[in-house]
């Protein structure tokens, strides 16, 4: 079983990110941060990607992985001069809290319902 391991929001990588993950034959493209699953109801990724280099063709072949899988970072994405980038990590991480205190909640509810 996987281990658990909580991304600290200050370390995600920016979208355009090019990764090699752990035991993967293709590089991959990071095009969105901290992704609930489809598949895994109540799972969040720290990231969700398209092979690299075709990018998106069909949402099928989109994969989900957290920091710890990464293998090997081969191209940093693009991080803004303007702070954008740092706001919106700000926001991320207040919203992620928020959201996991709700499924705190809601799991006290049905455990207590």
């Amino acid at each position: 079983m996987k281990e658990n391991v909580k991304m600290e929001i200050k370390n995600i990588l920016p979208i355009g990110t090019v990764v090699k993950l752990k035991g993967g034959k293709q590089p991959v493209m990071i095009f969105g941060v901290m992704q609930n699953s489809p598949s895994e109801p109540g799972v969040r990724h720290d990231y969700i990607s398209v092979p690299y280099p075709e990018g998106h063709m069909d949402s099928h072949l989109h994969i989900a992985f957290d920091h710890q899988d990464i293998e090997e970072v081969i191209f940093r994405g693009y991080e803004d001069l303007e702070n954008i980038r740092d706001e919106f990590l700000k926001v991320l991480e207040v919203a992620i809290k928020l959201i996991d205190k709700k499924k705190e909640i809601e799991l006290e509810e049905k455990d207590n319902g």
